[in-house]
């Protein structure tokens, strides 16, 4: 079974974000809810090269927005760099099925921004 390699997984809220997250760090983050097993489903994955605290509370919105999106508790990790982040997002989103599985991706990560960084899951780019 594939893992996000993040911690345990809280409310989507502004009072949990605030708690939780520190800002202008950079990092990874996944939304979703825990089903009936407790188990946290992974609906959406993510990152920030910039300001992860920011990033997630986006996700508040998206939810009040359009409920079926199912974005009721949040995960997250920290990177030492733009580059860790990526690939960490890259991994998480093909473990996770990217636009086959069940995630609200509509796309492949991108790299980040001034950098020509490539995918290592995708084939071709090893």
């Amino acid at each position: 079974m594939p893992s996000l390699n993040m911690g345990s997984s809280y409310p989507l809220t502004k009072d949990e974000i605030d708690a939780r997250v520190a800002k202008n760090r950079i990092g990874n983050y996944a939304y979703g809810y825990l089903n009936n097993q407790g188990v946290f489903i992974v609906k959406y994955i993510g990152r920030s090269d910039t300001d992860l605290h920011e990033r997630i509370m986006h996700g508040i919105q998206e939810f009040i927005d359009d409920p079926k999106l199912k974005y009721e508790r949040f995960k997250f990790s920290y990177a030492t760099s733009k580059e860790e982040a990526y690939n960490k997002e890259c991994k998480n989103y093909h473990d996770f099925g990217g636009l086959e599985g069940h995630l609200n991706n509509h796309i492949h990560p991108d790299a980040p921004e001034g950098t020509n960084l490539k995918c290592p899951f995708c084939e071709g780019n090893n």
